[in-house]
């Protein structure tokens, strides 16, 4: 199953879903001041991030449900330092949100929807914890990065499923770097437009 990356919290429901967008935005922003943090107002308009129709630096808004939950997994194996806001991706990959706030670890929403038959416990995430976890972890996927930052070209070549280096089997550049790269450029676009990533499948 397919799982789509969008700017806004409303923008990942259609449109007939628009209550449920607005009771799922009041959760968030209600468990964000319930610790003491500023709150979150969706904006009723999302902002424009495509580029020659690219999400960012990524062909894509939208991955399999599976490579991002490899993501979410590889995090589980790395506890030092722990990836708590990428871990949120391996318990649920369809409907996550992080806002362009900074904060240790994600929060419980007091809010359920029906997802494939069941009502799984709903989180909200820090979207700059998010893209430094990813940062962090892309020397596991072979990712070179410049002075910690993921240079256009790299970009480039992740995108294009391009090898990254001399000994670079390829076993990674269809799923797991374009997922990365995918997730990356959400979490680097929601802190620069201050709106939330929302994901949803």
């Amino acid at each position: 199953m397919s799982v789509g990356l969008f700017m806004t919290i409303r923008a990942s429901y259609v449109e007939k879903a628009r209550d449920a967008a607005t009771r799922y935005a009041l959760a968030v922003d209600a468990a964000l001041k319930s610790k003491g943090l500023a709150g979150y107002a969706d904006p009723k308009r999302a902002p424009d991030v495509y580029k020659q129709g690219n999400f960012g630096r990524s062909c894509i808004d939208h991955h399999s449900a599976g490579a991002l939950v490899a993501i979410g997994e590889m995090a589980e194996e790395d506890e030092d330092p722990p990836s708590p806001h990428l871990k949120l991706l391996a318990q649920n990959p369809f409907r996550v949100t992080f806002v362009p706030l900074d904060f240790d670890a994600p929060i419980a929403l007091e809010h359920t929807e029906l997802i494939a038959g069941e009502r799984p416990r709903l989180w909200v995430g820090s979207a700059p914890r998010l893209h430094a976890e990813l940062l962090r972890m892309a020397p596991r996927l072979g990712i070179p990065l410049d002075d910690g930052k993921l240079d256009d070209e790299v970009a480039r070549q992740i995108d294009d499923g391009e090898l990254l280096s001399e000994g670079d089997d390829g076993a990674l550049a269809e799923d797991e770097r374009t997922a990365w790269l995918l997730l990356l450029e959400g979490a680097r676009l929601a802190i620069e437009h201050g709106v939330a990533l929302s994901l949803a499948g």
